[in-house]
């Protein structure tokens, strides 16, 4: 509703029935001459000075009747008393009788709960005299039902029990017998229903009636800014709080949060504005409290008096309950004597002595009753009311703020109960040993008898002491309610709130159903006990009967309160016994209970997954099937509802309200025995997905087994394992990972290595026992982007970052796998561990033993999957063979009868061989998955002493042993033998040894580490130097997967007859480092690309590095330069450099060191050395680092030099670092040249490196008198500030110099972001102030004026079309009539051409050309900075300073060229102050942060750089903090100011940053909506989209752009955003229907604008054709649309079709413009010809100038 409605309080009959007792007729009775003379006595009375005697009282005459008596007048005397006997005013106590609809009461909030009609909370009022209102929700405002929509607010964290607040009664609801008499249980059901609806509660107040002083209801209508708006409900009159009138009230009152929309609040008021229409606010307990109202103030009239005010009043007569006063001159009222400022009132003689008459005291109005006659009015005088607080209960508590009610809650009983005061019809006001408060007795609740009357001389006489028991506190009385009879003092509890869940109470049968038992607990109390509830056992078909036995109707039994729900009237019991007597902490929350704890509780449902538990206070767990008992449940009937479990818990989650339990006692399981690393047998209990849960012998401890942890060899074998286990199968050799005391289970693995790890007790289970440069075996725990996590055992951690995991190619990881890992530092501070898993580098001794074990259960797993080969084989056995057939490739041999094998041509005999021969055969290999066995028949293999055994058709395995024991023993020496490449397979070779007899072995092709790369050229005949990693037992007769097991590295494979090296050798010959040369060229492919380079292979183990500075003799963007090249390219280089000690090679690309006698002219010329350069020279390199302190550009492969911040450009750059990217070409100037400390200082700034552009300039550059252009960056009621365009200079432009007349409102005049032309009245160098004037007469009529920008974005500010030259400016408008056309000096048309060179002549005139409106080509907004990703180092900085990081990828560039990429859109919305942006990172560049307490230290400073919270935030994200950085970033927001609008923006496009890369998809929405509620939606939205688009999310962005359109259908920005967006990634015609989609949304005013965007977008994505055909026609419609014109132009330059771009220079200089646009024009022409045409070209638009010049003057 709104603040002008008007409530009417509804007329009752009382009133109906005084208005019909008027005589008829209207005659008063009396003669006008006596109505006169009791009119002056009534006004003497009324305004004469208090004490002084009235006439009639000094004993003046009474004035006689002038005619004839009559019978009802006759003889009768007249006075002002005897007139108006009738309606004397007496003090009465309030009682609900006496109520009626429309009363204002002045309340406070006793209660907030559920209405007892409805499910709608409510609160509950305190009224005077003990009675009690009710307010629901839809009754306190209509701003909070319409914030709420569909979520009703919690009333909880908007009001508190103790505030007051004022009400009025709407509605009084009678007992069922429909009178306000009603008795018995209908007395229980009377209800005042209240409103502190402010147009209901101020229902008759004048606006006139609100002054200083004034105590006034309204409610919260808007937040702003600075306060809040409030609704009083008064006609033509609202209220305004600020901020700092309410932060005391939201500290102490309101939880420490903002006012909510809708939240009814009692205000003081502090002022009333001049416009009459607004009152200044405050809702400061201290100042509402002592608010008075003005001495000479009076209401205008008794409906304007509200309750709450505290007026000074003057005592007239004292009464037996209360006193009589009057104030304001005409207002009567009345003290009833419970509130005087005595507190306890016993007699009339103490309120005499209280409240004298003629005393003037100050009351607070408690209520007013317009409806009766006299109007009723209650005051009260009570220091707790005066105070708005409540008394305290007891001398200790004295200053303190608990609430009375709290402190001596409803229940408690009192031995000592003293009567004070006697009220026979109404009760006893009485005093509480030892309690300050007193408390009354009302009649019903003096005994447990009726009493119509309470007797002085009786038992309840005036000091008897008594029991008593509180029933509540009257908060607005100051009073307790309380009980003398005995039947409610012994009463165990008085409400359901007081009895607590789990106590053990006693109680009386009163009925039994089929459903349970119904008990008596105490009066009007009854529980409930379910009849699963009833029985200790289960239940079951003779529960009932049972139940019908034990529970008899008056019987007395005990129970345990399971929960209570007071809303509902519910007690549930239980008599369960176990239940009753339980020795474990019950359960009632979620909240304070912890894995481990044990509590008994009842079985309530019994499924397929297991049990559900039911606890105390409806508390519920779910009991998972293998937590049900210790061995497997076969049978789930043993578990029935109503069985009582002692459950242990084993994780409880608060937030999602979830519980597990298990019924298993884990204090029976002794961890003890089951240490981490110990070796175990286990028995399968049960298999789910990919878990193995088994049971530990013969601890019988629970323990689980991921399926990836049965073998080292992840993938198909790992699977077929887990494939062939069963329920009860026993498993060996598992060792314990890690071990969880509160679930009293462990987690084992099967990996052979942590198996040979913990046997050879090299486990790692202690962080204390890694030691750096030692190797261990791990697993993969997880794989992150930025590197790998493994963990030892025990979880033990440690990190491998990304260039720690290969040595050449990409690494490839998956979880669990197994690892080998070589510790490179521990962190003795938090213990972090860094590790390297390169292959080279965990290439040890220590890692041989594991690396046979990798291969050696390979195989043994193989074997145990397959059972299916030959059982009398093994391998080096040899047997007579049959040759069968012989093939150029292959021969086939028999054996054994009738099997064949086939003969690999390798492994034939030397010589002629038929078919048809029998000759010895020795096995080399058994494949278990093909079920095949490969032979050799080579006699160097096979002795003679084992061709004889095999003509005998025997298997030989002899000397076998005793080659065991020879490899055994070089085993333990770590020493090497050489072996020769038999076969090569896909996962191994298969040697044979001719130092030991020819023995077969094998070795991996694949290691731990590189499961991806195979080694590079192995074959047959090759010899290799080998280290013995494995040695069986024994090697006979089914053994085929007992074999020895070598170890080898690439570089020591060699091929027979001594040309190992040639083998080695790459494509350049290079096998050792040794053979690379400086100055010589080689071959070489590439490994690796990144930003800064690549990486290349020239053989063997030998890589180099090719930096980006010599890729090529002209630099270009790394993205340009490095597409060109593919992983595997073979490529021609030029050794630079060979750092010996590092092992570092330096390669070049570049022509001019491939061949130089045929290179073209170097472009960027390479520098070599600190002699090539010089302070002042200007060259290019590349971006190698974007670091805090400012930006590091490479200048060759091992020089680089530094950029400051402040160097980096001549405009202040706030969010810089998104300005740069690593890889990105920059020109520069080298401003200074160290080679002692090996520091090159560089600058990037334009102005430096170019000395014709103008840097930016200053206050001093600038003189008095000099017209400017500027930007508007604030409007005030002062004037406007004004930024002075390429400066950074600012300053006031006065209201009084704005314009020749007065400017009532300079909001309507100019907006931020408005270009303006100024002249510059005063400049103070001294105080660095700068002053303008805008007015006409400041101005000639030849000066430019700004044109309007007719498409503004949406009120917010202009937007500039791209395009158009960026060295010009053009008058935008298509209003070019030739009445503009200004006759030029034959001087000033020849200075067309003039300065074409940029000399200053031609500076000078550009002032006069109108600014050019441009499209930005960025889509953001135009106020916003790119929302670039959070730099985040890929690792540990360890060192504490910056690293390239090489990994990043290159964002996608939108532009064409370099050009575009270095071009910036001008920014004409600016923040809404014009403050001079200072650079908070000076601290920065002078101390950089190390540590967090640095970033602390200057947050102190300050706190509103968002620029400081970003980075502080970084630097938490490279020590992997992430939930650090988030809460940075939320103390970001609260830190900085709300009027830093950007500031904020920047942290919230960091949050989300941070949340698209690190958080998940809710983290990300919430974040994101956080953000809308803050920031100026539109803009959170475009950042967010670029988000998704910069990190490749092109499904959510795409949906998100949807949602805009939809959203923000008014926007241009939006819908090209989405253009360039969609013709950007390829999908050409959705971007093309977006443009007609787009005109039936956008205002026309918006057309244009939108068209020529998207005609850029198919010039620069689509068909330029297509391009072509829009700006046709939007031109055809807008001939004189210059700017339009421009950028059609560039759009046509940019697609180098020159025949089209001179057509249309011939068109527009062929317009009818001015002779400044035609001027530009043609030079724009000129500068194109120069450019791409030759000299006649030149010529031709020499010539068409001259002509239009002379066409002006003829």
């Amino acid at each position: 509703m709104s603040a002008t409605k008007e409530f009417k309080a509804p007329v009752t009959k009382r009133k109906q029935k005084e208005e019909e007792d008027f005589p008829r007729g209207g005659a008063s009775g009396l003669t006008p001459l006596e109505y006169k003379e009791i009119a002056h006595q009534a006004d003497t009375s009324l305004f004469s000075e208090p004490g002084s005697k009235t006439p009639a009282a000094a004993g003046a005459e009474p004035a006689k009747k002038k005619r004839k008596p009559t019978k009802k007048t006759a003889n009768s005397e007249v006075s002002f008393e005897n007139t108006f006997d009738k309606k004397k005013l007496n003090v009465e106590i309030l009682s609900f009788k006496r109520l009626t609809e429309g009363t204002k009461l002045l309340g406070c909030i006793s209660g907030i709960s559920h209405g007892r009609d409805s499910d709608l909370p409510e609160l509950i009022v305190s009224l005077p005299n003990n009675l009690t209102g009710f307010v629901n929700i839809s009754e306190l405002s209509d701003e909070l039902i319409q914030a709420a929509g569909d979520t009703l607010p919690d009333l909880k964290e908007q009001y508190f029990i103790g505030q007051w607040v004022q009400c009025v009664i709407i509605g009084l609801q009678y007992g069922a017998s429909g009178g306000a008499a009603a008795s018995g249980t209908d007395k229980q059901r009377r209800k005042i229903i209240l409103s502190l609806k402010p147009f209901i509660v101020n229902a008759g107040v004048k606006p006139v009636d609100i002054a200083v002083g004034t105590f006034v209801s309204g409610a919260v209508k808007s937040v702003e800014d600075h306060g809040y708006i409030v609704n009083l409900g008064i006609s033509g009159l609202h209220g305004f709080l600020k901020n700092s009138e309410a932060k005391m009230y939201q500290r102490i009152k309101n939880n420490d949060k903002p006012l909510a929309v809708g939240q009814v609040l009692t205000f003081s008021v502090l002022s009333m504005e001049s416009n009459k229409k607004t009152v200044q606010l405050t809702v400061d307990a201290m100042k509402v409290s002592k608010a008075l109202l003005g001495d000479k103030f009076s209401f205008s009239e008794v409906g304007s008096i509200m309750p709450g005010n505290v007026v000074e009043t003057y005592i007239t007569e004292i009464q037996d309950i209360g006193a009589v006063g009057k104030f304001m001159g005409h207002f009567d009222a009345t003290i009833d004597y419970f509130h005087t400022s005595k507190g306890m009132i016993t007699s009339k003689k103490e309120i005499e002595e209280t409240l004298k008459v003629n005393d003037k005291v100050r009351a607070r109005v408690l209520y007013i009753d317009l409806a009766s006659q006299p109007t009723r009015i209650g005051l009260s005088n009570a220091k707790h009311v005066m105070g708005l607080t409540q008394p305290n209960t007891t001398e200790s508590e004295l200053g303190s703020k608990v609430f009375p009610g709290k402190a001596i809650p409803i229940g408690r009983s009192f031995e000592t109960v003293t009567v004070k005061r006697i009220d026979p019809r109404h009760g006893l006001l009485c005093s509480i040993g030892g309690v300050d408060i007193p408390a009354y007795v009302h009649i019903s609740r003096v005994a447990d008898e009726h009493l119509a009357n309470v007797s002085a001389t009786g038992k309840f006489r005036v000091d008897s002491t008594h029991r008593g028991v509180v029933l509540g506190y009257d908060p607005v009385d100051g009073l307790f309610q309380m009980s003398l009879q005995e039947s409610m003092v012994d009463q165990p509890f008085l409400r359901i709130e007081d009895i607590v869940v789990g106590s053990v109470v006693k109680g009386t049968v009163a009925k039994v159903s089929d459903k349970g038992v119904i008990v008596s607990l105490a009066k009007n109390i009854r529980g409930f006990v379910p009849l699963l509830h009833c029985v200790d056992s289960a239940v079951t078909s003779s529960t009932k009967k049972h139940v019908d036995e034990k529970f008899k109707e008056g019987k007395s039994i005990k129970c345990r309160v399971l929960s209570t729900d007071a809303t509902e009237g519910r007690v549930i019991l239980t008599c369960k016994d176990s239940l009753i007597s339980s020795k474990h902490p019950i359960f009632t929350s979620l909240d304070n209970i912890t894995p481990g704890s044990l509590s008994d509780g009842v079985i309530v449902k019994v499924n397929a997954h297991g049990c559900i538990v039911s606890f105390f206070n409806n508390v519920k767990a779910f009991a998972h099937i293998s937590e049900l008992q210790e061995t497997h449940v076969n049978n789930l009937s043993i578990f029935q509802p109503g069985q009582v479990k002692t459950c242990r818990v084993l994780d409880v989650n608060p937030a999602e309200q979830n519980m597990k339990v298990s019924f298993k006692k884990s204090s029976e399981v002794d961890l003890g025995s089951v240490e981490v690393g110990s070796i175990h047998k286990a028995k399968i209990i049960t298999i789910k997905k990919d878990l193995i849960h088994l049971t530990l012998k013969p601890s019988e401890t629970k323990a689980v087994i991921h399926a990836t942890h049965l073998s080292d060899h992840i993938g198909e074998q790992a699977d077929r394992i887990f494939a062939n286990l069963k329920e009860g199968m026993i498993i060996s050799d598992l060792v314990v990972l890690s071990k969880d005391e509160t679930r009293g289970s462990v987690m084992v693995t099967k990996k052979p290595i942590l198996v040979l790890a913990a046997k050879e007790k090299k486990l790692i289970t202690e962080r204390a026992a890694l030691k750096q440069g030692h190797v261990y075996p791990a697993f993969v725990r997880q794989v992150a982007n930025f590197g790998v996590f493994v963990e030892f055992a025990n979880g033990i951690e440690a990190l491998a970052f990304r260039h720690s995991l290969s040595d050449a190619s990409e690494a490839a990881f998956v979880r669990n796998q197994s690892v080998l890992a070589k510790v490179l530092r521990v962190d003795p501070t938090d213990g972090r561990t860094e590790v390297s898993l390169k292959p080279s580098d965990v290439s040890s001794s220590e890692s041989v033993l594991f690396q046979g074990e990798f291969l050696a259960a390979f195989f043994k797993q193989l074997e145990r999957l397959a059972k299916k080969a030959d059982s009398t084989v093994s391998v080096g056995a040899c047997t007579l063979a049959d040759v069968k057939i012989v093939g150029n490739d292959e021969w086939t041999i028999s054996y054994s009868g009738n099997k064949t094998a086939s003969v690999a041509a390798n492994q034939v005999k030397e010589g002629k061989t038929k078919a048809g021969v029998k000759c010895a055969a020795k096995v080399l290999d058994v494949d278990f998955e093909q079920d095949s066995i490969d032979f050799t028949l080579k006699d160097s293999l096979i002795s003679a002493e084992e061709t004889k055994e095999a003509k005998a058709n025997k298997f030989s395995t002899a000397n076998m042993s005793k080659n065991l024991i020879s490899l055994a023993a070089l085993q333990k020496a770590q020493g090497t033998v050489e072996a020769v490449v038999e076969l090569v397979k896909d996962d191994y070779l298969v040697l044979s040894i001719p130092e030991v007899n020819n023995m077969i072995a094998f070795a991996a092709t694949r290691s731990l580490n590189n499961r991806k790369d195979r080694f590079i050229g192995y074959k047959t005949g090759e010899k290799v130097k080998a280290i013995v990693a494995y040695v069986p037992k024994s090697q006979g007769k089914g053994q085929a997967a007992e074999r020895v097991i070598l170890s080898i590295e690439q570089a020591s494979v060699s091929p027979r007859n001594g040309a190992a090296k040639e083998a080695k050798k790459g494509t350049s010959g290079i096998a050792e480092f040794e053979d690379v040369k400086e100055g010589s060229i080689v071959s070489a492919r590439v490994a690796n690309i990144q930003l800064t380079g690549m990486d290349v292979h020239l053989g063997g183990k030998v890589f180099g590095r090719i930096h980006l500075t010599n890729l090529a003799d002209t630099y270009a963007p790394s993205e340009t330069l490095l597409k060109n090249f593919k992983k595997g390219q073979l490529l021609k280089c030029f050794v630079l450099q060979v750092d010996t000690s590092n092992k570092k090679i330096d390669l070049s690309l570049r022509p001019s060191r491939l061949a130089p006698e045929n290179h073209a002219v170097v472009h960027d010329p390479e520098v070599k050395g600190f002699s090539d350069l010089a302070a002042g020279g200007i060259l290019q390199g590349y971006v190698s680092n974007v670091a805090d302190k400012g930006l590091f550009v490479a200048l060759s492969h091992k020089l680089s030099g530094r950029v400051k911040i402040a160097e980096l450009s001549d405009d202040y750059l706030k969010d810089w670092k998104s300005h740069f990217t690593v890889g990105q070409v920059v020109k520069a100037k080298i401003v200074n040249v160290s080679e002692a400390h090996h520091q090159i200082e560089l600058t990037l700034k334009a102005s430096q490196i170019d000395p014709s552009i103008k840097a930016i300039q200053t206050l001093a550059d600038f003189t008095k008198g000099e017209k400017v252009k500027g930007t508007i960056k604030a409007v005030k009621d002062i004037g406007v500030f004004i930024k002075i365009d390429n400066s950074t200079v600012s300053g006031l432009c006065h209201i009084s110099e704005i314009s020749e007349n007065h400017v009532p409102d300079v909001s309507k005049l100019y907006a931020v972001g408005d270009p303006v032309k100024a002249k510059i009245l005063d400049i103070d160098m001294e105080k660095k102030r700068i002053s303008f004037g805008l007015k006409s007469s400041y101005f000639e009529e030849g000066d430019a004026e700004i044109g309007e920008d007719e498409d503004d974005e949406d009120a917010e500010g202009s937007e500039e079309l791209e395009g158009a030259s960026d060295d010009e400016d053009v008058e935008m408008g298509e209003d070019d009539s030739d009445a503009e056309d200004v006759e030029e000096s034959d001087e000033e048309v020849d200075n067309i051409f003039a300065g074409h060179d940029n000399s200053d002549s031609e500076d000078a005139e550009e002032e006069e050309v109108e600014e050019e409106t441009k499209i930005a080509d960025d889509d953001s907004d135009v106020e916003m900075t790119d929302a670039a990703p959070l730099a985040v180092a890929s690792g540990f900085n360890w060192d504490g300073k910056d690293d390239a990081e090489e990994d990043t990828k290159s964002g996608d560039s939108d532009s064409d060229d370099g050009s575009d990429d270095e071009r910036s859109s001008k920014k004409k919305k600016a923040k809404k102050q014009a403050v001079v942006v200072q650079d908070d990172t000076a601290d920065l560049e002078s101390q950089a942060p190390q540590v967090a307490t640095d970033y602390e230290r200057l947050l102190l400073g300050s706190p509103n750089s968002s620029y400081l919270w970003i980075n502080y935030m970084a630097f938490q994200l490279q020590l992997s903090e992430i939930s650090k950085a988030r809460e940075i970033g939320q103390r970001a927001l609260k830190s900085i100011s709300f009027r830093e609008e950007q500031e904020k923006m920047n942290v919230w496009v960091a949050l989300m940053n941070l949340e698209n890369t690190f958080g998940s998809a809710d983290t990300l929405e919430e974040v994101f909506k956080n953000a809308v509620q803050t920031c100026e939606p539109k803009k959170i939205y475009l950042q967010l989209v670029k988000i998704y688009e910069r990190s490749s999310k092109i499904e959510l962005a795409t949906e998100l752009y949807k949602t805009m359109t939809k959203k923000f259908g008014q926007s241009s920005k939006v819908w090209t955003g989405f253009g360039h967006f969609q013709l950007h990634h390829g999908n050409l015609e959705a971007g093309r229907e977006l443009l007609q989609r787009s005109l039936k949304s956008l205002p026309k005013r918006k057309h244009i604008k939108t068209i020529s965007k998207f005609a850029q977008l198919e010039f620069k994505y689509g068909e330029p054709e297509r391009g072509r055909t829009i700006f046709e026609g939007v031109m055809s419609n807008y001939p004189k649309r210059i700017d339009l014109w421009s950028v059609y132009i560039d759009m046509e330059v940019r697609n180098g079709e020159q025949d089209a771009v001179r057509r249309l220079f011939a068109r527009v200089v062929s317009l009818k413009l001015s002779s400044k646009k035609m001027k530009f024009f043609f030079k724009k022409w000129l500068a194109y010809e120069k450019d791409n045409g030759d000299e006649e070209s030149v010529e031709e638009v020499k010539r068409r100038a001259l002509a239009y010049v002379e066409s002006l003057s003829a």
